[in-house]
């Protein structure tokens, strides 16, 4: 007979996908919901994930988040670009253009972000950086204050994730 050790199991058990179940909502969902932060994870043959990252989760497709919000009676979301794409919002300009008018985004930039990549992210519906400083692959307060200078004047909306340390470093 071949028996799992405990820890053969638990290995086994954490590796298995969980199940997806949707609860029918049983309450008034306000006209206009909106999700405001999700993710789109595409198929890692069209969007690669940074290197560097703290974890690969499974796909999370803008047919499926559609789905969700209709079973949910969402009617807008905020789609923010994952650290598993570093500086890349290739896959959340996707999920928003799958989305059209109800969608906007959240874009990481770094320090080789263009004027003109800014421009065309505003154009594909992004209407906010996110400055990651916790899980992003960089805790630097320079580099988070260069980061808050050069964006400043051209977006009005910043979404922040970092310790707070970090964080009083870099306003500082």
């Amino acid at each position: 007979m071949n028996r799992l050790t405990r820890r053969e199991s638990l290995a086994a058990l954490a590796a298995a996908p969980l199940p997806r179940r949707q609860t029918p909502v049983n309450f008034e969902v306000p006209p206009g919901a909106c999700d405001c932060h999700t993710h789109i994870i595409g198929d890692p043959a069209r969007f690669p994930f940074w290197s560097g990252r703290s974890y690969t989760p499974e796909a999370a497709l803008p047919e499926d988040m559609a789905a969700l919000h209709r079973a949910l009676h969402i009617e807008r979301v905020v789609i923010v670009t994952p650290s598993i794409y570093a500086t890349d919002n290739a896959a959340t300009l996707y999920g928003i253009k799958a989305r059209s008018a109800s969608a906007r985004g959240v874009a990481v930039i770094g320090e080789k972000t263009s004027d003109a990549d800014l421009a065309a992210m505003d154009k594909g519906g992004v209407r906010a950086i996110r400055l990651n400083l916790a899980t992003g692959g960089q805790a630097d307060p320079v580099t988070a204050r260069q980061q808050l200078a050069a964006i400043s004047f051209q977006r009005s909306a910043i979404s922040r994730h970092a310790s707070g340390e970090v964080w009083l470093k870099a306003e500082s």
